[in-house]
């Protein structure tokens, strides 16, 4: 078996170098470390993990004893430690038990032989002794979920007691009578406490009820208990109620063969997505979330509540409010991923309402030009502003939102107040309602940035630590050691990129690094910008445009593009316009984080309806249809932004969108100009003025001196 010291006489360092390089320690040149890597290759050496383990102490290894991974709320949970946890250096490992109590007696003494940081057990054991008598960790480290053993420590779970009460709420509101109940078994804590909120609300109601209710583990035989609810013996149910979807198709299985009658209707818990099934009501449960609750409870944290998503139903009144096949809304709105997700929606909304929706989408100035012009589009229903824009155009163009029939209370409730202030109102009147909020935020490729060789690389290059850069400075640094022409070591052809295409876009880049030095373009009430930070802007910006990749196109989609390529090491954009990199190849190699300086720009846009329509009720359907928390998922899970709270519940989501939970942080530090004082100015006409000038600043027609001068005096001719 190859040694340490083998490796050490094969590439000509000492055995304490080597030593170093595997473990990923010590002060070891960028040159020894090739040596070392190539001579480990070379002999086929795999470094001793267990040894290791023995060496330090506990592993970074956690044990999950789940009963199946076939039910969505066992699936759900370990694809959320997994996920979690892998991205705080942990390895997990997998036991399954079938709800066999002396399979999981061994079990216990297989994990008894390692030295696990932590157990996570959803047990079929009545008491936990045998856990703590046979793992030797603290037991606030054995965390049992959903069933509670007798003498468990650390217990978790969900509020089934609150899901029994509210599928109760839903029965007795349909005047159903005659109910099946198709349940996990009593022996288990949140099978207990589902059937105790189910019959606690009947009875609070005195509600009469007949309950026919069988417990079942997930089996063959569960699938055979649920043709009992359709012998020809028994009278038809009104409903019929599961603790899992499972189970809920099994039902509907043995309807289909065993019963000459309709299905009944089925109220099932689920996990956080929302799938059609007919006939099928789904309450909605955050299975995958209650990973990071365990996660809290493992590192001795607070544990914050975590609510049942419930059922997702649209408005009565969408449903109930049929139009002839004639009524249509035009929707004036930009191409983004936003709207592409819109799109794939609307048949829905037809479908519900009777109301044909006409996109109509036209490029970021075309809708300004409109909007500058709204007296001949009158045809227009619905308009989608930036928020740049929008105390500007708003009270011109729209109509205030209280016209409309709308739950304004509930709707900006689902919203940071920061958004909602931002991308709502005017004066202190709404306007308009977010559609797809967004803030800037840096983008790196993680994998680089954590590789030995390459971090040694940049300590030799420069005597500092590679890390996510907190200041231009160090971005323009890391972009200049990334560039392949200044750096031919580099693995990647660029540090990062610039969009040049627009005036607007690159106003955007230099105005994220004004702010980061403290600039404003209203100080004192005047408007402008400062010049000796806005100078010194220009210097950065001129240093980094000098080692970046210029893209030369009208928006930000090209560098996204090259980003997703694997072209540049980083990337900073609006979170809103990096969707379309979920689901791509590089998505597991992301690394996100604010910008440097930390004064991102708001960006993304709110949608309002024309003061010339006369289509309200229409609209206000549209509103309440698209604002729904069923509806905003969806957009959000084809690639969209709501910015709603609901979506960092969601598990498919946080999974595909990783940096939602940071960018929602982000929106107390963004930044936009829009006001002087109270009084609202057309900032996206300032922002062209400064992308103008900057464009020949480029080009080289003006010096930095000048062009701060032909900028400040252009804005104040027209504004002061």
């Amino acid at each position: 078996m190859t040694t340490i010291k083998d490796i050490a006489k094969q590439a000509g360092v000492s055995h304490g170098t080597v030593s170093n390089v595997l473990n990923g320690r010590g002060n070891v040149s960028v040159k020894k470390i090739k040596l070392v890597e190539d001579a480990a290759k070379k002999l086929g050496y795999h470094l001793n993990l267990q040894a290791k383990i023995l060496k330090e102490g506990a592993a970074k290894t956690i044990s999950v004893v789940l009963p199946n991974i076939s039910s969505q709320q066992y699936a759900n949970l370990y694809d959320g430690l997994f996920h979690d946890l892998n991205q705080l250096g942990y390895e997990l490992t997998l036991y399954l038990t079938y709800d066999s109590r002396e399979l999981e007696q061994k079990l216990i003494e297989q994990i008894a032989v390692k030295r696990d940081y932590a157990v996570i057990a959803v047990s079929s054991l009545d008491n936990a002794d045998s856990y703590y008598q046979k793992i030797k960790i603290a037991k606030e480290k054995i965390i049992f979920v959903y069933r509670q053993p007798e003498s468990a420590v650390q217990f978790i779970t969900l509020d089934y007691e609150k899901a029994g009460a509210d599928i109760a709420s839903e029965i007795m509101k349909h005047d159903y009578k005659r109910i099946g109940l198709l349940s996990n078994s009593e022996h288990h804590t949140h099978a207990q406490s589902f059937k105790k909120g189910l019959q606690k609300a009947f009875n609070v109601q005195h509600y009469p009820i007949e309950l026919k209710s069988i417990e079942s583990i997930p089996s063959n035989t569960t699938y055979n208990l649920s043709f009992s609810f359709f012998t020809k013996e028994s009278e038809p149910f009104d409903a019929l109620i599961t603790m899992d979807i499972e189970r809920a198709r099994y039902l509907r299985n043995a309807s289909y063969f065993g019963s000459l009658q309709l299905c009944p209707p089925i109220y099932t818990l689920t996990d956080d997505s929302f799938f059609y099934e007919n006939n099928f009501y789904q309450y909605h449960m955050n299975y995958g979330m209650l990973s990071q609750q365990i996660i809290s409870l493992i590192k001795g944290e607070p544990v914050y509540k975590l609510d049942n998503k419930g059922f997702f139903l649209l408005s009565d009144q969408i449903a109930n409010t049929k139009f002839n096949s004639n009524e249509q809304i035009n929707v004036l709105i930009i191409p983004s991923p936003s709207t592409e997700a819109l799109k794939k929606l609307l048949p829905h909304f037809e479908k519900m309402s009777g109301i044909k929706v006409n996109l109509i989408i036209e490029p970021f100035d075309k809708i300004y030009h409109i909007l500058n012009e709204l007296e001949q589009y009158k045809q227009f229903d619905i308009i989608r502003i930036d928020m740049a824009g929008l105390p500007w155009f708003a009270p011109k163009v729209f109509k205030p939102l209280s016209d409309l029939n709308l739950n304004l209370t509930n709707l900006f409730s689902r919203y940071l107040p920061e958004i909602v202030k931002r991308y709502s109102y005017v004066n202190n009147t709404a306007y308009a309602l977010p559609f797809d909020p967004s803030v800037q935020m840096l983008f790196y490729r993680k994998d680089l940035f954590e590789d030995p060789l390459i971090k040694r690389s940049y300590f030799e290059k420069y005597r500092q630590h590679l890390g996510v850069p907190v200041d231009f400075k160090q971005f323009n640094q890391i972009a200049s050691f990334f560039n392949q022409a200044q750096n031919p070591e580099s693995p990647i052809e660029f540090g990062s990129c610039i969009t040049l295409g627009n005036d607007e876009i690159i106003a955007s880049e230099f105005l994220v690094r004004y702010y980061a030095q403290g600039g404003e373009l209203f100080s004192n009430q005047q408007l402008g910008l400062d010049c000796p930070i806005a100078i010194e802007t220009l210097t950065q910006l001129q240093s980094f445009m000098q080692i970046a990749n210029k893209v030369d196109t009208a928006w930000w989609q090209e560098s996204v593009n090259q980003f997703e390529q694997g072209r540049l090491a980083m990337i900073m954009v609006y979170v809103n316009l990096f969707s379309y990199i979920n689901h791509r190849n590089i998505l597991p190699l992301v690394g996100y984080a604010q910008v440097p300086g930390n004064s991102p720009l708001f960006g993304g846009g709110s949608l309002g309806i024309s003061k010339y329509s006369k289509k309200t009720v229409s609209a206000s359907l549209f509103f309440d249809w698209i604002y729904s928390k069923e509806i905003s998922e969806q957009i959000a899970l084809l690639g969209g932004t709501t910015a709603q709270n609901s979506i960092l519940q969601n598990q498919r989501i946080i999974k595909g969108y990783p940096w939602l939970k940071l960018a929602q942080l982000q929106y107390a530090n963004g930044k936009r100009e829009n006001y002087i004082g109270n009084q609202a100015i057309n900032l996206r006409h300032i922002e062209h003025i400064i992308g103008r000038y900057l464009s020949k600043w480029i080009k080289g027609q003006y010096s930095s001196e000048q062009v701060i001068l032909k900028i400040n005096s252009h804005i104040k001719k027209e504004y002061c």
